[in-house]
């Protein structure tokens, strides 16, 4: 059985990599809150993890593939511009057989054990090849459906009373509609080439499917291919085009638009004023928000956040929740509540420290505004600021603490902490480790099981100074995000047993001697913070997300060390992301 939400006493015996590692800005979301609480003796910035050496040469994927997202926004883009005023209702009748492509698997980086980001799934399985052929098919059948659409698509040469038009009219398409769709401006023998797919009826409905069809399984169209513009040399600038598309799938997560496709086109875009008025542009645009939501949601694993309806039928559960069980939408609004304060953060200007320490509520969810003790939010205006002090941002929002039980799961949580948030490392279990996670009994806390079952042994190193400690702050919240300063206890009939006081109080570990007693989220978030390893391991898992690949210390230390001092800096968050466009090595392909 799988376990929702939990790292559980998988991770009994584990040793710790810790992440080696002011603000000039100060920046709030909202406006109006107050700054975070300091702690008395605060914790002192962690040495930068990452240091720059000049004369190395970062790798680049061979032949980076686009990400399911990716192909999804490229396959919309494609009928979108065949025929605009049918795209819609196209998708949508397509539906079943997209969700046909594989996912993207998310493997861990090496010595993790979760996480990982879909597009470093570079893999390529028979599966998709086969599903693949079937969405071009598809699409192109639906394309050339009925002679009005075949004609939308051509124009009217495709069905004058001339046939010694015919191939022009269908190589016209593909110069157009081909170059876009496959990112790079056909040359005219490739457009003969597709042309010739076609046979001696160039117009016939048929034989356009067939020539889209093949369009849509090149490889140019599957993948992002990169020749650069020196043939030969092992580092090559990259063409105008192959950065535009470069720039489109890292922030939009889809093809380029009008206008970067038309900075391209003119070469503005190879130049540093026009790429910086492109960058600009793109940040401040909604699309960006595909991609930052995914990097958000994949970096913080807001997927495992299980089913709060799973258990709707359980006598315990149902006591625990009270009188208005969660719906699905509530998880669903769970999410979003994250990833728009990541956004808020990042159009406001603010840092990554202030989406650390962001305590607005951003949902339109009554059952999550409720657990915030605010009005839901439409959107517009200022988001709601929670009223409780104890809700100290990220480290408080239900998505990472709720977990479809009614057992609150503190190992779970101070792995997230570790792992996530920290980019400290928690080495594999035993092999004769319980994989069921600790829950109270009637007369024993969450907190008492779990210092009972990990406290003693050669376990009691890890879970006592590394794993537990931080989970056990956080349990001055229950299994469904709400604050709580008792845990109620309960028998297998959901009948409540005691009601004891909660103990969040731990004596939290970060880095060498900085290590401080503490009793609340606040002062952790302030810990985390002061010690500039969240700042550092946010900048750590941008680059992974954005280059699909895990980071080499020593070959891509230039741009790791940019990414890490923007972070703590406290620069605006877009900054960080920026930097991964504006350093050198983006306008550029390796071929060592």
């Amino acid at each position: 059985m799988t376990l929702p939400r939990s790292v559980s006493i998988l991770l009994l015996c584990a040793g710790v990599v810790a992440c080696d590692g002011s603000a000039e800005y100060n920046h709030h979301p909202g406006g109006d809150e107050p700054d975070p609480p300091s702690t008395s003796d605060s914790v002192k910035p962690a040495p930068a993890r990452f240091s720059c050496d000049a004369n190395a040469v970062p790798a680049d994927l061979p032949f980076p593939r686009l990400s399911r997202t990716q192909l999804m926004n490229s396959l919309r883009f494609a009928i979108a511009r065949a025929l605009p005023n049918e795209a819609d209702a196209l998708w949508a009748k397509l539906t079943p057989t997209l969700a046909q492509y594989p996912v993207d698997r998310r493997t861990p980086a090496p010595g993790d054990l979760k996480g990982g980001f879909s597009r470093l799934d570079q893999s390529i399985q028979q599966t998709q090849v086969d599903v693949m052929y079937d969405l071009g098919k598809a699409v192109a059948q639906e394309l050339t459906s009925t002679d009005a659409r075949r004609n939308a698509l051509l124009g009217s040469c495709a069905s004058d009373s001339q046939t010694t038009n015919d191939r022009a009219c269908l190589e016209t398409f593909i110069r157009g509609w081909g170059s876009r769709v496959l990112r790079y401006p056909l040359p005219p023998a490739e457009v003969t080439a597709f042309a010739d797919v076609a046979g001696t009826t160039p117009v016939d409905r048929a034989a356009v499917a067939d020539v889209i069809t093949t369009l849509l399984n090149s490889p140019w169209f599957l993948y992002r291919v990169e020749h650069g513009t020196t043939a030969g040399q092992p580092v090559s600038p990259l063409s105008a085009f192959e950065l535009a598309a470069k720039l489109s799938y890292q922030f939009w997560q889809a093809p380029p638009d009008d206008a970067l496709w038309a900075s391209a086109v003119d070469g503005s875009l190879l130049t540093e004023s026009g790429f910086n008025a492109q960058l600009d542009r793109m940040m401040k645009s909604p699309q960006l928000r595909s991609s930052l939501d995914e990097f958000i949601s994949e970096w913080l694993r807001l997927e495992e956040l299980p089913s709060l309806v799973a258990l709707r039928n359980d006598p315990v559960y149902q006591a625990f929740v009270g009188a208005e069980m969660p719906t699905d939408a509530a998880r669903t609004a769970m999410f979003e509540d994250v990833q728009l304060s990541a956004w808020n953060t990042l159009v406001s200007g603010g840092s990554v420290s202030d989406f650390l320490h962001d305590r607005r509520s951003y949902t339109a969810d009554p059952f999550l505004a409720a657990i915030y003790g605010v009005p839901v939010w439409d959107g517009t205006g200022p988001a709601p600021l929670i009223p409780s002090q104890n809700r100290s941002g990220l480290l408080t929002r239900p998505a990472l603490l709720a977990t479809g039980t009614a057992s609150t799961r503190p190992i779970h949580k101070g792995y997230l902490v570790r792992n996530a948030l920290l980019c400290q490392q928690v080495g594999a279990p035993p092999p004769n480790a319980s994989d069921r996670p600790p829950a109270p009994t009637e007369n024993m806390t969450t907190r008492q099981v779990v210092s009972q079952l990990t406290s003693g042994g050669s376990c009691g190193g890890c879970h006592n100074n590394t794993i537990n400690p931080p989970g056990f702050v956080l349990e001055g919240f229950d299994a469904l995000g709400r604050e709580r300063d008792v845990e109620r206890l309960y028998d297998k009939q959901g009948r409540q047993t005691a009601t004891p006081s909660v103990d969040t109080s731990a004596d939290v570990w970060l880095y060498d001697s900085e290590q401080r007693v503490i009793s609340n989220a606040a002062e952790l978030s302030r810990m985390i913070d002061d010690s500039q390893l969240f700042q550092s391991c946010v900048a750590q898992h941008y680059f992974r997300f954005a280059h699909a690949r895990v980071e080499s210390t020593s070959r891509d230390g230039c741009l790791l060390s940019e990414l890490e001092a923007v972070a703590r800096s406290g620069a605006p968050m877009a900054d960080l992301l920026k930097t991964v466009a504006q350093h050198p090595t983006f306008k550029q392909r390796s071929f060592q």
